[in-house]
């Protein structure tokens, strides 16, 4: 995600899967990973202190729609 000046977040792992990372300078600074054993939806997303904690949250709603159909199926799935 392009921020202003030049520590810019980068977004990395396994998307389809819901498990991945938000880097910035090199260093994790959030997680994201979906808990399997719960009826609805449910992420944990962990963001360490000092980051744009909105910024992940909203970053980590588009890449869920992205990579899923509104059914929540893989989004490239035939």
């Amino acid at each position: 995600m392009d921020v202003p000046g030049p520590d810019d977040y980068e977004a990395q792992g396994g998307f389809l899967d819901h498990d991945y990372t938000f880097r910035r300078r090199g260093q994790v600074v959030a997680t994201v990973s979906k808990k399997w054993l719960s009826i609805r939806d449910t992420y944990a997303v962990d963001i360490e202190d000092g980051q744009d904690d909105l910024l992940i949250l909203a970053s980590a709603v588009v890449i869920d729609q992205i990579c899923h159909d509104a059914d929540g199926n893989s989004a490239h799935q035939p």
